[in-house]
């Protein structure tokens, strides 16, 4: 078995370092490969990055990409599936680090359960709000060929819906055609939608291996204009391949895709989302009619009562 780590690096120069010792630092080495893929980071990422790999003596084989021009995480990710040459592929995002035993655990259990195409470890975050990456605690099954259980669960982010600390099996990524697309925002979200339709086998493991760091005044967590745009991009995409298995699973992903800024952006950027809300209320029937409704019409001043805490508590999950 090969493991290929992929680590796109763009203006990460506080965190680069920190995240190559954990690669490093791993406890299995054979048979990994890391690829560094530089999107033309401005700072001394490359160097520090460098500098690191010049000194290291373990086993783990490092190369760095040069991509010709900035295009992205997903750009960058892209890059590396390409040039990646293990069985299975492992995203760590530059500002993040892994535990020691990370590929180690990973990599036994894809061994136990070779038919997985993916194989998930949990993670922790470095603020409040993310306690769904643990898995210390889930009642998900270890492994299953469920099809059904696995796209409701991965839709419904019960398997965390992250493209970063799982091992992906390169040849089903390929055969289809699961590149990230590049110039969005929530790449990995969009990712898992379409992944959720190719999954016949998945396997998780209990402990938590990933650290996920989240940087201040990150635009992923800020409703600006190119946060909206990337949601209605998404949300277009994915109500154009709406399939009959799961499909008010998709359905209530949509909903809570376009519902995630709704109430805290402008009227005039909230306008681009009037089709896609009543698109999507054709589709959900009569809950999730009243439930999208009220989102659109309420005043602002009735969103934080106790009418709308009741439709958010009841009625909005009975489309989930």
């Amino acid at each position: 078995m090969i493991i290929s780590i992929i680590v796109p690096i763009y203006g990460v120069e506080p965190y680069i370092k920190k995240c190559l010792i954990s690669i490093m630092s791993q406890s299995l080495t054979s048979g990994v490969e890391c690829i560094l893929v530089n999107d033309c980071t401005k700072d001394e990422s490359i160097n520090i990055a460098q500098k690191l790999i010049d000194e290291h003596r373990g086993n783990i084989k490092f190369r760095i990409i040069n991509r010709e021009e900035n295009g992205g995480l997903s750009a960058a990710r892209n890059t590396g599936i390409l040039e990646a040459k293990g069985d299975y592929l492992y995203f760590l995002d530059s500002d993040d680090y892994i535990t020691p035993d990370c590929i180690k655990v990973l990599a036994e259990t894809a061994q136990k359960f070779p038919k997985a195409q993916i194989v998930q470890a949990g993670a922790e975050a470095t603020t409040k709000g993310f306690e769904y990456l643990s898995l210390k605690s889930t009642k998900l099954k270890e492994y299953t060929e469920d099809k059904r259980y696995i796209k409701r669960e991965m839709l419904m982010a019960h398997y965390p819906p992250t493209a970063w600390n799982k091992l992906i099996k390169r040849d089903w990524l390929l055969k289809h055609n699961l590149f990230f697309k590049e110039g969005l925002l929530h790449e990995d979200d969009y990712w898992n939608f379409f992944a959720a339709k190719h999954v016949t086998a998945y396997a998780i493991c209990k402990q938590d291996t990933y650290l996920y760091n989240i940087r201040p005044g990150s635009i992923t967590q800020a409703p600006n204009e190119r946060n909206i745009k990337s949601r209605l991009i998404s949300a277009f995409d994915f109500m154009n391949n709406i399939d009959d298995f799961c499909k008010k699973e998709q359905l209530a992903v949509i909903y809570k895709l376009l519902i995630a800024d709704f109430r805290k952006i402008s009227l005039s950027n909230s306008m681009a989302y009037l089709p896609l809300f009543y698109s999507l209320s054709s589709m959900c029937g009569i809950v999730g009619k009243i439930a999208i409704c009220l989102d659109l019409h309420l005043p602002k001043c009735i969103l934080n009562t106790r009418l709308m805490q009741l439709f958010n508590d009841k009625i909005i999950p009975r489309l989930l």
